[in-house]
């Protein structure tokens, strides 16, 4: 008889030959709960309490709980004679008060070869190669469409951690060796994996950036900042950032003409304000405190924040949705010449060139009595804090008015 080969990670299927079974043919949880249970507990009897608890829970297996697990069982071995007639019985044996996955029939199972391949190889060039095909192999989440059961959520963590340390040892030693298609189809299966790995992307990025794909290190970033942003309220690392802007420089390789220069240096679709990262806000920032210094030009600073109404905690959701419209109000409010960013989770900041500190606050009233209108049934409380730029200052000290509920507070 052939081997029969099972899939845990990435997904769960039992195959012999061409003939296939798979979580995705029959939509009962319990079923293939009760399957991946027996599989990967096959080498011990599994009593009947622990099944009745596994499928139901305690307090919820109703009058027949014993009824109720053969009836389970019974449809099991239905699925399983999907593999060839008889299966079911020949597979799953009722022994001593439980159950077990029968010894006789050979069994290959995905987990355990991954397992000896992140165990076996010691020196440099088999730890690597062994690395790449548990990489390789590693499919997903082990048993993913049951990741809530409280059984299988250390052992997923244990698999997923073997597997990134697998990916760390191998994408360095496919960097050196110039396979860089392949760290970057790796590391994007990764970040599906672990979307919050730093490693992972920056990895990725250098490795188009290698491949000459710079929209694509332009996408990878921007995808992972928002995240970061949104779920962390951070930017990314330094390496991140300057992987990113490695890729949205432009290096001419031999002197230019003015034609040429006007061409790259040009905006695209440059209405109302400008919107940027905030690293080229700090940037801006700076240059602008020089130009004050050495032409005298007034120039404010404005913070503007999204919070819940009487302090009150607004849910993601809600102040996801916030922020969005009030950048819609910054596009529209601002003008040309003024220059906005997101610095944190809940909060823009602006720099309002030649505009008084009165005028200043007349443009953030302004923003925030507009995000009203377009938001009136908002739970949103838009907040604003106006400070002068001083020359080559590290902090701003001129004026500062701070508004809430629409009432200002004077410093």
């Amino acid at each position: 008889m052939e081997n029969l080969y099972v899939r845990m990670l990435g997904g769960f299927s039992i195959s012999i030959g061409n003939k296939v079974i798979s979580y995705r043919d029959n939509r009962s949880k319990r079923i293939w709960l009760l399957l991946a249970y027996l599989i990967y507990h096959r080498h011990r009897i599994v009593l009947q309490a622990e099944l009745m608890n596994l499928l139901w829970g305690e307090g919820e297996q109703g009058t027949n709980p014993t009824g109720a697990l053969k009836t389970t069982l019974h449809r099991a071995r239905q699925v399983l004679d999907g593999l060839w007639p008889g299966a079911g019985h020949q597979l799953i044996l009722s022994q001593s008060g439980g159950y077990v996955w029968s010894s006789q029939v050979p069994l290959a199972v995905d987990i355990d070869q991954f397992d000896k391949l992140c165990r076996e190889g010691d020196d440099t060039e088999e730890r690597t190669d062994r690395d790449y095909q548990a990489v390789q192999l590693y499919g997903g989440d082990f048993l993913a469409h049951v990741a809530s059961e409280s059984w299988v959520i250390p052992i997923a963590a244990y698999y997923r951690n073997r597997y990134m340390q697998s990916l760390l040892r191998v994408l360095p030693e496919l960097m050196e060796q110039e396979r860089y298609s392949e760290v970057a189809g790796l590391c994007q299966v990764a970040a599906t994996v672990e979307p919050f790995h730093e490693e992972v992307h920056l990895f990725m990025m250098r490795a188009l950036l290698k491949l000459g794909d710079h929209k694509g290190v332009e996408s990878v970033y921007h995808t992972f900042s928002q995240r970061m942003s949104v779920d962390f309220g951070v930017l990314p690392s330094q390496e991140i950032r300057e992987s990113y802007y490695e890729a949205i420089k432009t290096d001419n390789g031999q002197m230019v003409s003015v034609e040429e220069l006007k061409e790259q240096l040009k905006e695209d679709g440059g209405e109302g304000a400008f919107i940027c990262e905030y690293d080229f806000f700090r940037v801006l920032y700076r240059f602008m405190s020089r130009f004050m210094e050495r032409c005298g030009i007034v120039t404010h600073i404005a913070l503007l924040s999204v919070t819940g109404k009487g302090d009150k905690k607004l849910s993601e959701r809600k102040r996801k949705g916030a922020m969005e419209g009030l950048e819609e109000q910054l596009r529209e409010c601002l003008r040309q010449g003024d220059c906005a960013a997101k610095c944190s989770v809940s909060q823009y900041v602006l720099m309002l060139p030649q505009a008084n500190y009165e005028n200043s606050c007349t443009v953030c009233e302004r923003i925030r009595k507009a995000f009203y209108r377009r938001h009136p049934h908002s739970d949103a409380e838009i907040r604003y804090v106006v400070y002068s730029l001083s020359p080559r200052e590290e902090s701003f000290v001129l004026d500062k008015k701070e508004v809430i509920n629409g009432n200002s507070i004077q410093e």
